[in-house]
């Protein structure tokens, strides 16, 4: 089972990008330990402004589906909008389950995925490597693939759809895909492959690390990163 909110707010996401080169910045080699001639290029996603929209996120009480909650919830408060929030829980691996918190929706932002969970009797003391399982009915083909191919959004008249996947989805060999046998990365890179060829507007996000405190190095790090890329 997975809560699915839905938020009213002013801007769908229309994305638009443009691209950054950082090449032989002292500061930015000093801090991620990079030579000085190290080229690297990042992508930033900019919001265009359209008319007020209704969202439906899903995996909403995971951490980044809390994350995207609360700004959603900030933006709206930018500019009040009458209406209040529908919080749906049901499962995404069935049409019949979402389609009441789909109906009327015009973008979509899917952040459900499954994680393995660890099989009791680990003891870091005695070395070895911890084991991982997933539940009857909880693998990723299940959750990262048929509940993010349903075809329910595009039945509903979905404007555009976001999917936060992950890094890693082209490496049949990655580490991920062994940890409960899986094939966690697969079957996420089959969902983006779908979306891409479903005629849906669509943005795919794919990550390789969590930011969960402000507090942490790796947040500076980007933080500092980010106020060097500057869009025309």
């Amino acid at each position: 089972m997975a809560s699915v909110t839905r938020v009213l707010f002013p801007n769908l996401i229309s994305i638009a990008t443009c691209t950054h080169s950082i090449s032989r910045l002292p500061e930015f080699s000093a801090i991620f330990g990079l030579k000085p001639k190290t080229l690297r290029r990042f992508s930033v996603v900019a919001m265009a402004d359209l008319n007020k929209s209704t969202v439906l996120v899903t995996g909403a009480r995971g951490r980044t589906g809390q994350i995207v909650y609360k700004k959603l919830k900030e933006r709206r408060a930018r500019k009040k909008i009458g209406g209040a929030d529908d919080v749906y829980v049901g499962n995404i691996r069935t049409a019949e389950s979402i389609a009441p918190a789909i109906q009327g929706i015009d973008a979509l932002i899917i952040l459900t995925s499954k994680v393995p969970k660890m099989k009791p009797g680990f003891d870091p003391a005695k070395g070895g490597r911890p084991k991982f399982y997933f539940e009857d009915g909880t693998y990723p083909e299940q959750v990262d693939w048929i509940g993010q191919k349903n075809h329910a959004a595009k039945a509903a008249g979905v404007k555009q759809i976001v999917l936060v996947g992950s890094m890693g989805g082209t490496d049949a060999n990655h580490p991920l895909n062994s940890l409960g046998n899986g094939n966690i990365l697969g079957w996420k890179r089959k969902a983006e492959q779908y979306l891409a060829d479903s005629g849906i507007l669509y943005t795919i996000i794919r990550y390789s690390h969590k930011f969960t405190s402000k507090r942490s190095k790796d947040y500076t790090r980007l933080m500092f990163l980010y106020s060097k890329i500057k869009c025309k």
